[in-house]
């Protein structure tokens, strides 16, 4: 017989879960983007097609907005977020997160673009993120004033 006592199964339990717990953890890492880009990015020169998304008159200066466009390869629906700087600009941002692709909205108590999946926040001005977990800045559409319309770019 040997002196050498074996674990209890509750034991042995127990400590696969905290090692379990303590790799998902890891795997997460921090919470933070991956790829850090808080410069945002230049606005876009007009190219391809302009697609008509909201009258100007339902964007009055300093006012945020959501609009649909539609990607013109796939055809699938893009989320628009839009602010109108001042009388003759409008300045047109992805509506998803950069920090785990979650929809960005303009709706929120703070002037700002806002994600609700996690809390970070956007500035209008020109898409840099001003609180986190995200870090990197959304990614920016060319848009204009045509008219009595505001268009967007996405090509």
């Amino acid at each position: 017989m040997t002196d050498i006592a074996r674990p209890a199964r509750r034991t042995v339990m127990c400590a696969s879960a905290l090692l379990g717990s303590s790799a998902l953890l890891t795997a997460c890492g921090n919470g933070e983007s991956v790829a850090p880009n808080p410069t945002p990015g230049q606005v876009p020169q007009p190219a391809g097609e302009a697609q008509t998304v909201l009258p100007l008159a339902d964007l009055p200066e300093k006012a945020r907005a959501q609009v649909v466009a539609k990607d013109p390869a796939t055809g699938e629906e893009i989320g628009v977020l839009l602010f109108r700087k001042d009388a003759k600009t409008v300045l047109a941002y992805s509506s998803i997160c950069t920090h785990q692709g979650c929809a960005v909205t303009p709706k929120s108590s703070k002037n700002d673009f806002y994600c609700a999946c996690h809390g970070s926040r956007f500035s209008p001005a020109d898409g840099s993120a001003t609180a986190g977990p995200a870090i990197e800045a959304l990614p920016r559409y060319a848009c204009e004033i045509k008219g009595k319309d505001i268009v967007v770019y996405l090509g």
